[in-house]
């Protein structure tokens, strides 16, 4: 087995989305609204691949952090990033 270099995609969402104050608000709802994490990978889904917050165009600045987030997952799927324990650290200073 061949481990690919970097960190796995779940450090990489766990280094980002939690100190983001562009995005945090919205993922920490999502992270809220279901348990399993269904809707907080919806959400960073939406934002990594399909340029969009929550239905909102990203603008030039977004843009780069989506490409930079891209380029640290090196090809590899949001669908391998453990979403609990993303949902963990999003609402862990939830009170």
């Amino acid at each position: 087995m061949h481990d690919s270099p970097g960190p796995s995609p779940t450090e990489v969402v766990i280094s980002w989305i939690p100190h983001d104050a562009r995005f945090r608000d919205r993922a920490v709802r999502h992270a809220l609204a279901d348990t399993g994490g269904r809707l907080l990978f919806a959400y960073v889904d939406n934002l990594v691949n399909q340029d969009n917050d929550d239905g909102r165009p990203l603008d030039e600045y977004d843009l780069r952090t989506m490409a930079a987030v891209r380029e640290d997952l090196n090809r590899r799927s949001l669908a391998s990033v453990d979403w609990r324990r993303v949902r963990d650290k999003l609402v862990s200073g939830v009170h």
